[in-house]
Protein backbone atom coordinates (compact mmCIF):
# COMPACT_ATOMS: atom_id res chain seq x y z
CA UNK A 1 0.00 0.00 0.00
CA UNK A 2 1.39 3.40 -0.99
CA UNK A 3 0.37 7.00 -0.44
CA UNK A 4 0.91 9.68 -3.08
CA UNK A 5 0.73 13.41 -2.26
CA UNK A 6 -1.30 15.70 -4.51
CA UNK A 7 0.61 19.00 -4.37
CA UNK A 8 -0.14 22.60 -5.30
CA UNK A 9 1.15 22.76 -8.91
CA UNK A 10 3.48 25.46 -10.24
CA UNK A 11 1.59 27.01 -13.14
CA UNK A 12 3.87 29.90 -14.05
CA UNK A 13 7.48 30.97 -13.56
CA UNK A 14 6.47 33.60 -10.97
CA UNK A 15 3.93 31.51 -9.06
CA UNK A 16 4.86 30.84 -5.41
CA UNK A 17 1.46 29.92 -3.98
CA UNK A 18 -2.10 29.14 -5.02
CA UNK A 19 -5.58 29.18 -3.51
CA UNK A 20 -7.80 26.10 -3.39
CA UNK A 21 -11.13 27.08 -4.97
CA UNK A 22 -13.22 23.90 -4.71
CA UNK A 23 -13.00 20.11 -4.46
CA UNK A 24 -14.72 18.03 -7.15
CA UNK A 25 -14.08 14.82 -5.15
CA UNK A 26 -14.63 14.13 -1.47
CA UNK A 27 -12.41 12.19 0.92
CA UNK A 28 -12.74 8.46 0.34
CA UNK A 29 -13.74 8.81 -3.32
CA UNK A 30 -12.10 6.61 -5.95
CA UNK A 31 -10.26 8.53 -8.69
CA UNK A 32 -8.52 7.64 -11.92
CA UNK A 33 -5.32 9.15 -13.30
CA UNK A 34 -6.17 12.31 -15.27
CA UNK A 35 -9.52 12.82 -13.55
CA UNK A 36 -10.17 16.37 -12.27
CA UNK A 37 -10.27 16.40 -8.47
CA UNK A 38 -10.19 20.14 -7.64
CA UNK A 39 -9.69 23.69 -8.92
CA UNK A 40 -7.03 26.12 -7.75
CA UNK A 41 -6.57 29.84 -8.38
CA UNK A 42 -3.18 31.30 -9.22
CA UNK A 43 -2.10 34.91 -9.55
CA UNK A 44 -3.29 34.78 -13.15
CA UNK A 45 -6.08 32.25 -13.74
CA UNK A 46 -8.13 29.40 -12.24
CA UNK A 47 -6.91 25.92 -13.25
CA UNK A 48 -8.14 22.34 -12.84
CA UNK A 49 -5.91 19.83 -11.01
CA UNK A 50 -5.94 16.20 -12.11
CA UNK A 51 -5.18 13.02 -10.16
CA UNK A 52 -1.65 11.78 -11.01
CA UNK A 53 -2.48 8.07 -10.38
CA UNK A 54 -5.40 5.70 -9.93
CA UNK A 55 -6.40 5.33 -6.31
CA UNK A 56 -8.51 6.67 -3.47
CA UNK A 57 -8.60 10.27 -2.25
CA UNK A 58 -7.70 9.41 1.32
CA UNK A 59 -7.18 12.84 2.88
CA UNK A 60 -8.04 16.42 1.97
CA UNK A 61 -5.33 18.58 3.53
CA UNK A 62 -6.36 21.97 2.11
CA UNK A 63 -9.80 23.50 2.38
CA UNK A 64 -11.54 25.93 -0.03
CA UNK A 65 -10.11 29.48 0.09
CA UNK A 66 -6.94 28.24 1.80
CA UNK A 67 -3.63 29.56 0.41
CA UNK A 68 -1.01 26.82 -0.13
CA UNK A 69 2.63 27.19 -1.17
CA UNK A 70 3.73 25.61 -4.48
CA UNK A 71 4.83 22.00 -3.92
CA UNK A 72 3.00 21.61 -0.61
CA UNK A 73 0.39 18.80 -0.34
CA UNK A 74 -3.27 19.66 -0.77
CA UNK A 75 -4.41 16.03 -0.48
CA UNK A 76 -3.14 12.44 -0.31
CA UNK A 77 -4.11 9.49 -2.47
CA UNK A 78 -3.69 5.82 -1.59
CA UNK A 79 -2.57 3.83 -4.58
CA UNK A 80 -3.98 0.47 -3.45
CA UNK A 81 -7.27 -0.48 -1.79
CA UNK A 82 -7.32 0.05 1.94
CA UNK A 83 -9.66 -1.39 4.54
CA UNK A 84 -10.26 1.71 6.60
CA UNK A 85 -11.61 -0.24 9.56
CA UNK A 86 -8.94 -2.92 9.55
CA UNK A 87 -7.46 -3.47 12.96
CA UNK A 88 -9.66 -0.91 14.70
CA UNK A 89 -11.22 -3.26 17.19
CA UNK A 90 -8.31 -5.58 17.83
CA UNK A 91 -7.43 -5.49 21.48
CA UNK A 92 -3.78 -4.80 22.11
CA UNK A 93 -1.76 -7.78 23.31
CA UNK A 94 -1.34 -7.60 27.09
CA UNK A 95 2.28 -7.12 28.08
CA UNK A 96 4.03 -9.99 29.84
CA UNK A 97 4.53 -9.31 33.53
CA UNK A 98 8.16 -8.74 34.37
CA UNK A 99 9.83 -11.23 36.68
CA UNK A 100 10.61 -9.41 39.89
CA UNK A 101 14.19 -9.43 40.90
CA UNK A 102 14.91 -10.64 44.42
CA UNK A 103 15.19 -7.78 46.84
CA UNK A 104 16.70 -8.30 50.21
CA UNK A 105 13.81 -7.52 52.48
CA UNK A 106 11.99 -9.23 55.24
CA UNK A 107 8.76 -9.29 53.21
CA UNK A 108 8.52 -10.19 49.46
CA UNK A 109 7.12 -7.43 47.19
CA UNK A 110 4.27 -8.54 44.92
CA UNK A 111 4.55 -7.49 41.24
CA UNK A 112 2.20 -4.69 40.09
CA UNK A 113 0.00 -5.70 37.17
CA UNK A 114 0.47 -3.29 34.21
CA UNK A 115 -2.52 -1.28 33.04
CA UNK A 116 -3.39 -1.92 29.41
CA UNK A 117 -3.57 1.34 27.36
CA UNK A 118 -6.99 2.38 26.09
CA UNK A 119 -7.16 2.23 22.27
CA UNK A 120 -9.52 4.78 20.70
CA UNK A 121 -11.27 3.48 17.60
CA UNK A 122 -10.49 5.65 14.55
CA UNK A 123 -10.07 5.08 10.84
CA UNK A 124 -6.41 5.26 9.73
CA UNK A 125 -6.89 8.48 7.75
CA UNK A 126 -8.36 10.22 10.81
CA UNK A 127 -5.63 8.86 13.07
CA UNK A 128 -2.87 10.14 10.74
CA UNK A 129 -4.52 13.55 10.27
CA UNK A 130 -4.99 13.97 14.01
CA UNK A 131 -1.33 13.12 14.64
CA UNK A 132 -0.17 15.63 12.00
CA UNK A 133 -2.30 18.39 13.55
CA UNK A 134 -1.46 17.51 17.14
CA UNK A 135 -5.06 16.60 18.05
CA UNK A 136 -5.92 14.29 20.96
CA UNK A 137 -8.35 11.64 19.70
CA UNK A 138 -9.85 11.45 23.19
CA UNK A 139 -11.26 14.96 22.67
CA UNK A 140 -13.00 14.06 19.37
CA UNK A 141 -16.67 13.02 19.32
CA UNK A 142 -17.01 9.93 17.07
CA UNK A 143 -19.88 9.50 14.60
CA UNK A 144 -18.78 6.26 12.93
CA UNK A 145 -20.01 2.72 13.64
CA UNK A 146 -19.22 1.37 17.10
CA UNK A 147 -17.94 4.78 18.21
CA UNK A 148 -15.29 5.04 15.48
CA UNK A 149 -13.75 8.44 14.75
CA UNK A 150 -13.94 9.32 11.06
CA UNK A 151 -11.97 11.93 9.11
CA UNK A 152 -15.02 14.20 8.98
CA UNK A 153 -15.21 14.19 12.79
CA UNK A 154 -12.00 16.21 13.07
CA UNK A 155 -12.45 19.97 13.50
CA UNK A 156 -12.08 21.95 10.24
CA UNK A 157 -8.77 23.57 9.45
CA UNK A 158 -8.63 27.34 9.95
CA UNK A 159 -9.33 29.15 6.68
CA UNK A 160 -6.98 31.92 5.64
CA UNK A 161 -8.67 34.73 3.71
CA UNK A 162 -8.19 34.62 -0.05
CA UNK A 163 -5.97 37.40 -1.34
CA UNK A 164 -7.46 39.97 -3.63
CA UNK A 165 -6.21 40.36 -7.23
CA UNK A 166 -4.69 43.71 -6.23
CA UNK A 167 -2.33 41.96 -3.79
CA UNK A 168 -1.04 39.76 -6.61
CA UNK A 169 -0.61 42.69 -8.98
CA UNK A 170 1.13 44.67 -6.24
CA UNK A 171 3.70 41.91 -5.78
CA UNK A 172 4.44 41.69 -9.50
CA UNK A 173 4.66 45.44 -10.01
CA UNK A 174 6.89 45.86 -6.96
CA UNK A 175 9.32 43.47 -8.64
CA UNK A 176 9.02 45.50 -11.86
CA UNK A 177 9.83 48.75 -10.06
CA UNK A 178 13.24 47.34 -9.11
CA UNK A 179 14.23 47.04 -12.79
CA UNK A 180 16.10 50.01 -14.34
CA UNK A 181 13.72 50.89 -17.17
CA UNK A 182 13.01 53.83 -19.48
CA UNK A 183 10.28 54.80 -21.94
CA UNK A 184 10.55 56.06 -25.52
CA UNK A 185 7.44 57.71 -27.03
CA UNK A 186 6.62 58.04 -30.72
CA UNK A 187 3.63 59.13 -32.81
CA UNK A 188 2.89 56.43 -35.37
CA UNK A 189 1.04 57.02 -38.62
CA UNK A 190 -1.62 54.38 -39.28
CA UNK A 191 -3.26 53.20 -42.50
CA UNK A 192 -6.73 54.63 -43.09
CA UNK A 193 -8.25 51.20 -43.77
CA UNK A 194 -7.27 49.72 -40.39
CA UNK A 195 -9.89 48.57 -37.87
CA UNK A 196 -8.61 45.96 -35.42
CA UNK A 197 -5.79 48.01 -33.92
CA UNK A 198 -4.95 45.60 -31.10
CA UNK A 199 -4.30 42.80 -33.59
CA UNK A 200 -2.30 45.17 -35.80
CA UNK A 201 -0.01 46.26 -32.94
CA UNK A 202 0.47 42.69 -31.67
CA UNK A 203 1.55 41.57 -35.13
CA UNK A 204 3.75 44.62 -35.76
CA UNK A 205 5.55 44.38 -32.40
CA UNK A 206 6.25 40.67 -32.90
CA UNK A 207 7.63 41.32 -36.38
CA UNK A 208 9.78 44.21 -35.13
CA UNK A 209 11.28 42.06 -32.34
CA UNK A 210 12.11 39.42 -34.93
CA UNK A 211 14.05 42.11 -36.81
CA UNK A 212 15.74 43.26 -33.59
CA UNK A 213 16.43 40.09 -31.57
CA UNK A 214 18.66 42.04 -29.18
CA UNK A 215 15.47 43.31 -27.49
CA UNK A 216 13.61 40.00 -27.67
CA UNK A 217 15.55 38.95 -24.59
CA UNK A 218 15.79 39.09 -20.80
CA UNK A 219 18.43 39.85 -18.20
CA UNK A 220 19.44 36.60 -16.47
CA UNK A 221 22.58 35.38 -14.71
CA UNK A 222 24.22 38.81 -15.09
CA UNK A 223 23.93 38.81 -18.88
CA UNK A 224 21.47 39.17 -21.76
CA UNK A 225 19.68 35.97 -22.74
CA UNK A 226 17.92 36.02 -26.13
CA UNK A 227 14.72 34.09 -26.80
CA UNK A 228 14.22 31.68 -29.69
CA UNK A 229 10.56 32.68 -30.15
CA UNK A 230 8.42 35.81 -29.87
CA UNK A 231 5.64 35.62 -27.29
CA UNK A 232 3.37 38.68 -27.06
CA UNK A 233 1.46 38.86 -23.77
CA UNK A 234 -1.76 40.80 -24.36
CA UNK A 235 -2.96 42.74 -21.30
CA UNK A 236 -6.69 42.05 -20.80
CA UNK A 237 -8.90 43.88 -18.31
CA UNK A 238 -11.11 41.36 -16.42
CA UNK A 239 -13.33 41.46 -13.34
CA UNK A 240 -10.57 39.56 -11.47
CA UNK A 241 -7.83 41.98 -12.40
CA UNK A 242 -5.33 42.21 -15.22
CA UNK A 243 -4.54 38.98 -17.12
CA UNK A 244 -1.96 38.66 -19.90
CA UNK A 245 -2.44 35.58 -22.12
CA UNK A 246 0.44 34.93 -24.50
CA UNK A 247 0.23 34.71 -28.30
CA UNK A 248 3.24 32.78 -29.62
CA UNK A 249 4.84 34.07 -32.83
CA UNK A 250 1.73 36.11 -33.75
CA UNK A 251 3.44 37.72 -36.75
CA UNK A 252 3.39 34.28 -38.39
CA UNK A 253 -0.31 33.63 -37.60
CA UNK A 254 -2.66 33.99 -40.60
CA UNK A 255 -5.71 33.92 -38.29
CA UNK A 256 -4.38 36.24 -35.63
CA UNK A 257 -7.49 38.45 -35.40
CA UNK A 258 -9.68 35.44 -34.58
CA UNK A 259 -7.17 34.12 -32.06
CA UNK A 260 -6.96 37.52 -30.34
CA UNK A 261 -10.77 37.69 -29.97
CA UNK A 262 -10.89 34.13 -28.66
CA UNK A 263 -8.14 34.57 -26.08
CA UNK A 264 -9.66 37.83 -24.80
CA UNK A 265 -13.06 36.16 -24.41
CA UNK A 266 -11.63 33.20 -22.50
CA UNK A 267 -9.46 35.44 -20.33
CA UNK A 268 -12.55 37.31 -19.15
CA UNK A 269 -14.32 33.99 -18.54
CA UNK A 270 -11.36 32.61 -16.55
CA UNK A 271 -10.85 29.72 -18.98
CA UNK A 272 -7.27 30.11 -20.13
CA UNK A 273 -4.89 27.16 -20.27
CA UNK A 274 -1.51 26.96 -18.56
CA UNK A 275 0.27 27.11 -21.93
CA UNK A 276 -1.49 30.39 -22.76
CA UNK A 277 -0.13 32.03 -19.59
CA UNK A 278 3.49 31.08 -20.25
CA UNK A 279 6.21 32.02 -22.72
CA UNK A 280 5.74 35.78 -22.95
CA UNK A 281 8.76 37.78 -24.16
CA UNK A 282 7.01 41.18 -24.42
CA UNK A 283 3.66 42.79 -23.60
CA UNK A 284 1.13 44.93 -25.48
CA UNK A 285 -1.25 47.07 -23.43
CA UNK A 286 -3.90 49.05 -25.31
CA UNK A 287 -5.85 51.72 -23.40
CA UNK A 288 -6.84 53.64 -26.51
CA UNK A 289 -10.37 52.27 -26.34
CA UNK A 290 -10.73 53.90 -22.91
CA UNK A 291 -9.81 57.34 -24.25
CA UNK A 292 -6.17 57.37 -23.06
CA UNK A 293 -3.83 59.24 -25.41
CA UNK A 294 -0.49 57.99 -23.99
CA UNK A 295 0.79 56.17 -20.92
CA UNK A 296 3.77 54.35 -19.43
CA UNK A 297 3.46 50.56 -19.06
CA UNK A 298 5.68 48.90 -16.45
CA UNK A 299 7.68 45.84 -17.47
CA UNK A 300 6.49 42.37 -16.48
CA UNK A 301 9.63 40.56 -15.28
CA UNK A 302 11.55 38.93 -16.85
CA UNK A 303 10.40 40.58 -20.10
CA UNK A 304 12.62 43.37 -21.42
CA UNK A 305 9.99 45.35 -23.39
CA UNK A 306 6.39 46.51 -23.12
CA UNK A 307 4.40 48.52 -25.66
CA UNK A 308 1.73 50.95 -24.39
CA UNK A 309 -0.80 51.88 -27.11
CA UNK A 310 -2.84 55.08 -26.85
CA UNK A 311 -5.94 56.28 -28.67
CA UNK A 312 -6.06 56.14 -32.48
CA UNK A 313 -7.37 59.47 -33.73
CA UNK A 314 -7.19 61.90 -36.60
CA UNK A 315 -4.55 64.56 -36.14
CA UNK A 316 -3.52 67.60 -38.14
CA UNK A 317 -0.17 66.87 -39.82
CA UNK A 318 2.07 68.74 -42.25
CA UNK A 319 1.76 67.67 -45.88
CA UNK A 320 3.43 68.99 -49.04
CA UNK A 321 2.01 72.42 -49.70
CA UNK A 322 0.16 72.84 -46.40
CA UNK A 323 -1.51 70.78 -43.71
CA UNK A 324 -3.69 67.69 -43.75
CA UNK A 325 -5.32 65.08 -41.50
CA UNK A 326 -4.00 61.59 -40.81
CA UNK A 327 -4.65 58.74 -38.38
CA UNK A 328 -2.06 58.86 -35.60
CA UNK A 329 -1.40 57.01 -32.39
CA UNK A 330 1.08 57.71 -29.59
CA UNK A 331 2.85 54.64 -28.27
CA UNK A 332 5.32 54.26 -25.43
CA UNK A 333 7.96 51.53 -25.53
CA UNK A 334 9.33 50.58 -22.10
CA UNK A 335 12.76 48.89 -22.14
CA UNK A 336 14.90 47.19 -19.53
CA UNK A 337 18.03 49.38 -19.59
CA UNK A 338 20.19 46.36 -18.76
CA UNK A 339 19.12 44.76 -22.05
CA UNK A 340 18.99 47.77 -24.40
CA UNK A 341 19.52 51.49 -24.82
CA UNK A 342 17.46 54.39 -26.18
CA UNK A 343 18.76 53.95 -29.73
CA UNK A 344 17.72 50.27 -29.67
CA UNK A 345 14.21 51.33 -28.62
CA UNK A 346 14.06 53.97 -31.37
CA UNK A 347 15.04 51.41 -34.03
CA UNK A 348 12.42 48.96 -32.76
CA UNK A 349 9.69 51.61 -32.97
CA UNK A 350 10.80 52.51 -36.47
CA UNK A 351 10.29 48.88 -37.48
CA UNK A 352 6.86 48.87 -35.82
CA UNK A 353 5.97 51.90 -37.98
CA UNK A 354 7.23 50.14 -41.13
CA UNK A 355 5.22 46.99 -40.42
CA UNK A 356 2.02 48.91 -39.62
CA UNK A 357 2.23 50.56 -43.03
CA UNK A 358 2.42 47.24 -44.91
Amino acid sequence: MGETPLVMPKMSMTMTEGTLVTWHKSAGAAVRAGEVVCEVATDKVDMEVEAPVDGTLARLVAQPDEVVAVGEPIAYLTTTSEDLLAGLFEAPAPPQPATPEPVPAPEPVAPVAPVAPVRIAAVPAARRAAAERGLDLATITPTGPSGTIRLTDLPPLPVRPRRSPRAVIARRMSASARIPQFVVYRDLELPADGADWTTAFVRALAGALRRHPELNAEWADDDVRRHDHVGVALAVDTDRGLLAPVLRDPDLDDELARHVRDVVRRARAGRLTLAEMSGGTTTVSNLGGLGVDAFHALLSPPQATALAVGRVQEKVVPVPGGIGVALRCTVGLTVDHRVGDGADAARLLASVQDLLAL
